[in-house]
C-alpha cells in the first residue's frame, strides 16, 4: 500500500514539474491568417466622378512541429499554403490579381515566459515559397507570373498555455529580408527588406507533450 502510494506521489510530482518549453518537449501544431478589407473609393478630375471598388483578401494556414533542444529553446519545421486576391473596378476599367503560395521553412525559437505560462518568443526563421500570380485587366486572358522567394526573417510572437498541454500564440511583429526570382508575365528579381507590426487576425494553437 505505501510503495502504491508513493508511486502515486511520483506520478503526480513528475506531473506537476512538467513545463512545456522545457527540453525534450514536443509540439505539433496549425496557424492561420487572414486579412480582408472592401473598401470605395471615389475621384473627380474636374469634369467626372469615378468610384473605385477595391478588394483586398488573405488567407494564410500553416501546420508546424518543434522540439525542445534546450529548456525555453526550440527548433521548428513548417510548410504552408497562402491565398490572396485584389480587385479593382469602375466604369471605364477593371483587374484582378490572385496569389498562390507553397511555403516550407524552419525556426529557432527563444522563449520568454512568466510561470511558465504568458509571454513571447522570438527568433530567426528561413523560409522558401513558391509564388504564382494570375493577372487580369479588363477582359483579357489571364497572364501568369511564377515567383521563387527565399526569406530571412526574425519574428516576435505573443505565446500563452491556457492548459498544460495546450498552447496558443499570435504574431506581434516582423524584420524580414528576401530575395525573389520571377518569370513569366513579369521577368525579373528583387530584394526586399521590411519591418512591420502586424495588424491583421492571426492565431495559432499547438499541443505539447
Amino acid at each position: 500500500m505505501k510503495k502504491m502510494i508513493a508511486a502515486m506521489l511520483l506520478c503526480v510530482a513528475s506531473s506537476a514539474a512538467f513545463a512545456q518549453t522545457e527540453k525534450g518537449t514536443q509540439n505539433v501544431g496549425v496557424s492561420f491568417a487572414i486579412q480582408n478589407s472592401d473598401s470605395k473609393n471615389t475621384s473627380f478630375d474636374g469634369a467626372t466622378t469615378t468610384t473605385d471598388k477595391v478588394k483586398f483578401n488573405v488567407y494564410n494556414a500553416t501546420v508546424n512541429y518543434s522540439y525542445f533542444i534546450a529548456d525555453k529553446l526550440d527548433i521548428a519545421v513548417f510548410t504552408g499554403y497562402g491565398f490572396q486576391e485584389n480587385s479593382r473596378k469602375n466604369d471605364l476599367s477593371a483587374y484582378t490579381q490572385k496569389f498562390t503560395s507553397l511555403f516550407a521553412g524552419v525556426q529557432l525559437r527563444k522563449y520568454i515566459l512568466f510561470n511558465d505560462k504568458i509571454g513571447i518568443r522570438t527568433g530567426p526563421s528561413f523560409q522558401y515559397s513558391r509564388d504564382r500570380q494570375t493577372l487580369n485587366l479588363d477582359e483579357e486572358s489571364d497572364n501568369v507570373t511564377t515567383t521563387n522567394s527565399y526569406t530571412g526573417r526574425v519574428g516576435l510572437d505573443f505565446a500563452f498555455y491556457p492548459t498544460k498541454h495546450l498552447g496558443i500564440t499570435s504574431n506581434v511583429a516582423n524584420i524580414s529580408y528576401s530575395h525573389s526570382k520571377s518569370k513569366g508575365y513579369t521577368t525579373g528579381s528583387s530584394n526586399t527588406f521590411s519591418a512591420n507590426l502586424v495588424n491583421y487576425l492571426n492565431l495559432g494553437f499547438f499541443y505539447s507533450w
